[in-house]
């Protein structure tokens, strides 16, 4: 059923550590100056994390903190996604996300008849704005980050019974940002908060709000090459909210008829997602201001608390093209 793969309709893993070696002493775009960045993604899967507990049929009786790892129908989503930074002035930056996504499900071509949507997914809007280039004087960066995730761009389909280019509803996310650089390298630590809004397209219900802690670097092996990594732990804090309508339209779909129930939330709509996952990248320099990177990304199974639940394990396969100037 299209709950399988809804978690997989969220999902696009865009490169998240856009900071060039020439970029990275002043974090922001100087004034006048733009990173743009063109990024061709498959990603694909077919398992998900789940803490919905089964009976011997392996119909759905409740949830538990066990974490299980299960088959699901295969899920692919194709996606050429458009990311550029601009600096309004040397100390803040705008930034946006554009993607255009091909979906093709195994659900849908078995119930639909068709590989599923097409088109601009969630557009993402946001500024960055550096606090400082020296944080108690240790040398370290910071900055702090706002950006609205956009559904506009698509049409949201009925979250039982169609798959959709999006989640359907926007969501703000502010971050902090502290980053240093060590000769030919640098780290860095990302911490955020997800207030996600409410969905009432067709029927009420609220994803939980998100926190989140990533851990980056890089380093230049090569004047021409150099590597990347990222992890990535997104927990959510356990606020989801489903009406009573959606409660009784899930009811008739097969779904538990409690008032409360957590498997609408964890399992058919995806509403409590926590994920942990890890990239790599490759970064071919071909001139000063053209690079290509290459990156794969990974859903980990983790430790507690660290550890996917209720999301889908998948894989993305990715190549970029930057130009800055």
């Amino acid at each position: 059923m299209r709950k399988k793969v809804f978690a997989a309709v969220i999902v696009f893993l865009t490169l998240t550590v856009f900071i060039s070696d020439s970029t990275f002493a002043a974090w922001t775009q100087a004034k006048g100056h733009a990173y743009n960045q063109l990024t061709v993604s498959r990603y694909v899967t077919g398992k998900k994390f789940t803490t919905v507990q089964a009976d011997y049929d392996n119909i759905a009786k409740g949830t538990g903190n066990d974490i299980r790892v299960l088959r699901t129908a295969g899920f692919v989503s194709e996606s050429i996604s458009y990311y550029g930074e601009y600096g309004i002035t040397d100390t803040l930056t705008v930034f946006t996300s554009i993607p255009w996504k091909w979906t093709k499900s195994d659900d849908t071509r078995r119930y639909a008849n068709s590989d599923g949507p097409t088109g601009v997914g969630d557009i993402d809007l946001g500024l960055r704005y550096n606090l400082t280039k020296n944080v108690l004087g240790a040398g370290a960066l910071m900055s702090i980050q706002g950006a609205v995730k956009i559904p506009e761009a698509y049409e949201y389909g009925h979250p039982l019974k169609e798959l959709s280019l999006g989640d359907g509803q926007y969501d703000a996310k502010l971050e902090l940002l502290l980053g240093r650089g060590f000769g030919k390298g640098y780290a860095g630590l990302t911490a955020g908060y997800k207030y996600r809004f409410e969905n009432s397209e067709y029927y009420s219900f609220k994803p939980s709000d998100q926190v989140s802690v990533k851990i980056w670097g890089g380093y230049a092996v090569l004047s021409w090459l150099s590597i990347r990594g990222l992890v990535d732990w997104t927990k959510s804090v356990g606020n989801a909210e489903v009406s009573d309508e959606l409660i009784i339209e899930n009811y008739q779909y097969g779904g538990l008829s409690k008032s409360k129930d957590n498997v609408l939330i964890r399992n058919t709509l995806v509403l409590e997602p926590s994920y942990l996952n890890a990239t790599m990248y490759l970064v071919f320099n071909i001139t000063q201001k053209i690079q290509t990177v290459l990156s794969y990304n990974t859903d980990l199974k983790g430790i507690p608390p660290f550890e996917s639940r209720d999301w889908a394990k998948g894989e993305t396969f990715s190549v970029a093209w930057v130009y800055l100037y």
